[in-house]
């Protein structure tokens, strides 16, 4: 993209360099663009230039011609030029060049370097259909400045058109290349606002975890607890078992002594005697399998707190990182 001359440098500033030049040297300036056009008001301008010789249209004609062919050897030669206009006075074109190319220009000058021909001005006045003695009038009032002067003064112009729009595209890149920070900023805070939303979001769920957890473990302890109270219960079935086993032979002792009388009752306690053993096996596998399942239920308990510590260092994790997000959206 084309940078113009008013992205660099406030019209107002190039007004008041223009004004101020304009005080001090005595001559008219004026301030364009690449293309010519006009961007500030005229400072100092001459009656002679701006009341006669452009309000006649063949007069405005050749200004313009003048004008760019000013501006056409200025950025040839890359500097400043001073030449003689089409009605006799002198003028000047200064570059305002960025990078090798012309942006904008001073112009100006309408002064006379010498004293001069009135006669051969009232021609002048006479091929451009103007009042002869109101042109020699005017012309009285033309400053007359030495041509080196002239020349020093473009050259000034020109010096400080180079360190200003140096310095004002300077600062021009500093701001795009700022704004362009600024969206990646933006674009960055979005993304950071994203990823603490996504935080918030496994938090809860590491929340329910851990409390899901918590609960299981409850139960698990719970269960331990039962299956003891369960082994003890079994423990007490198992020493019914082995005292009817006892029971059961000493009853088939007393029947063999009582002989055929006993016969009967030695049945019974034989059945008394299986069933006990039955029993005891019962019980025994039970006891078994409960404490197969007691272990079991150990290394759940056991596995649950390790799983609940790990949970509980995750969440601190993400505690700190969700911290340190905000910490850079609070940098925006």
């Amino acid at each position: 993209m084309a940078i113009a001359l008013t992205d660099l440098i406030s019209v107002g500033t190039l007004q008041s360099i223009q004004d101020g030049f304009a005080k001090l040297t005595g001559m008219a300036a004026l301030t364009t663009d690449a293309d010519g056009n006009a961007v500030t008001n005229g400072s100092n301008f001459t009656d002679f230039c701006m009341d006669l010789t452009r309000k006649s249209r063949e007069g405005c004609r050749r200004c313009g011609q003048c004008d760019k062919k000013g501006g056409e050897d200025a950025l040839l030669s890359r500097k400043s030029v001073a030449y003689s206009c089409h009605a006799g006075l002198v003028d000047f074109a200064a570059p305002i060049m960025l990078g090798g190319e012309m942006i904008g220009s001073f112009i100006g000058g309408q002064v006379l370097t010498e004293e001069p021909d009135e006669e051969k001005f009232r021609a002048i006045a006479r091929e451009l259909s103007i009042d002869e003695d109101k042109y020699i009038t005017a012309l009285r009032k033309v400053k007359i400045v030495d041509k080196k002067q002239v020349e020093a003064a473009a050259d000034f112009l020109f010096t400080i058109a180079g360190l200003l729009s140096q310095s004002a595209y300077d600062a021009y890149i500093s701001k795009q290349n700022n704004s362009g920070l600024t969206s990646l900023n933006q674009a960055l805070y979005k993304k950071v606002d994203e990823a603490s939303t996504l935080i918030r979001h496994t938090e809860k769920t590491l929340n329910g975890i851990k409390d899901a957890y918590s609960n299981l473990s409850t139960i698990a302890q719970g269960t331990s607890a039962e299956i003891s109270r369960t082994t003890e219960t079994l423990k007490q079935i198992q020493d019914i078992a082995l005292n009817t086993k006892i029971l059961g032979f000493n009853a088939s002792i007393e029947a063999s002594r009582a002989k055929e009388a006993g016969k009967g009752f030695g049945v019974i306690a034989q059945e008394v005697r299986n069933l006990a053993e039955t029993s005891k096996a019962s019980a025994d596998s039970i006891q078994n399998a409960m404490t197969s399942i007691d272990s079991h239920s150990k290394t759940i308990t056991e596995n649950i707190a390790n799983t609940e510590e790990l949970v509980t260092n995750c969440f601190k994790d993400i505690e700190k990182f969700s911290e340190l997000l905000e910490d850079i959206k609070n940098m925006k």
